[in-house]
């Protein structure tokens, strides 16, 4: 066990390590774009800001819970200016996309020096757990939902993908579903932080019955311990973003071991 987490992690290393260096040198060939640093640590009108204001305008710009969903285009041509300007000064922007070549370039440096498989490199970013063989796959999709419950992660989708198999191609398909879960203040203080992070939210667990009959949870690996490796400047989390970061690790291994062992 400690071997392999040691290889894990020398693996790991090296993969980052190859990553960033070429990533750098590939970024300084992309034209570049303003992209401001952020200069607040958490959003909010200043009380000397708001004095001069019209009270309508004060009054929108403060949080009204019981008020539902809203969209910042609710608000009127006034607050919705300054909690742009708010949020613009609290968050980052879009960065330049890279070319097809520049990616390219760093994917096969990654596995030329890595030495992974392409199956080897889906299972390192693979966090799994084998589902006891006296829990059934309802039972699992059951004590997922009620652990992500406690846990505060709420349910906000579930792909039943193997009907659509079955329907399509004729035959019985082996059964792989989706759960979809999502605390979604984490989710937007990751998307301030950075708005290509969209692409890893919400957070999935899927559920799967192998050829065999075992069945199986896996999900991408939230393994946060990296951070402490993170040397660039552009890479350091907020002491808040990093508190979120193991809590929605911590949480999601809790999810899946409930599903996994049945207990929850």
């Amino acid at each position: 066990m400690c071997n392999d987490r040691l290889i894990r992690g020398l693996s790991m290393l090296t993969v980052l390590v190859s990553f960033s260096a070429v990533a750098q040198q590939s970024i300084r060939q992309i034209e570049p774009e303003s992209v401001p640093l952020v200069i607040a640590q958490t959003q909010g009108t200043t009380q000397e800001s708001t004095d001069s204001l019209p009270e309508s305008v004060q009054e929108e710009l403060q949080p009204r819970p019981e008020l539902g969903a809203r969209l910042l285009s609710d608000m009127s041509e006034q607050a919705q200016s300054i909690r742009r300007q708010e949020l613009i000064a609290t968050s980052h922007r879009v960065m330049p996309s890279m070319s097809r070549e520049q990616k390219q370039q760093i994917y096969n440096s990654m596995v030329s020096i890595s030495g992974m498989s392409m199956l080897e490199l889906f299972n390192f970013m693979t966090a799994k757990k084998q589902v006891a063989d006296e829990i059934s796959f309802d039972e699992v999709i059951e004590s997922m939902e009620i652990k992500a419950n406690d846990v505060n992660f709420k349910k906000v989708g579930h792909s039943k993908i193997w009907q659509d198999v079955s329907a399509i191609s004729g035959l019985p398909a082996l059964r792989v579903e989706v759960l979809q879960f999502c605390d979604a203040i984490v989710g937007r203080r990751m998307l301030d932080f950075s708005p290509e992070f969209a692409i890893f939210i919400p957070c999935r667990i899927t559920v799967m019955e192998d050829a065999t009959g075992d069945i199986w949870i896996m999900t991408l690996d939230w393994d946060a311990t990296w951070l402490s490796m993170a040397w660039h400047p552009d890479s350091q989390l907020t002491d808040q973003l990093k508190e979120d970061a193991f809590r929605i690790r911590d949480a999601m291994e809790q999810i899946m071991h409930a599903g996994a062992t049945g207990q929850w």
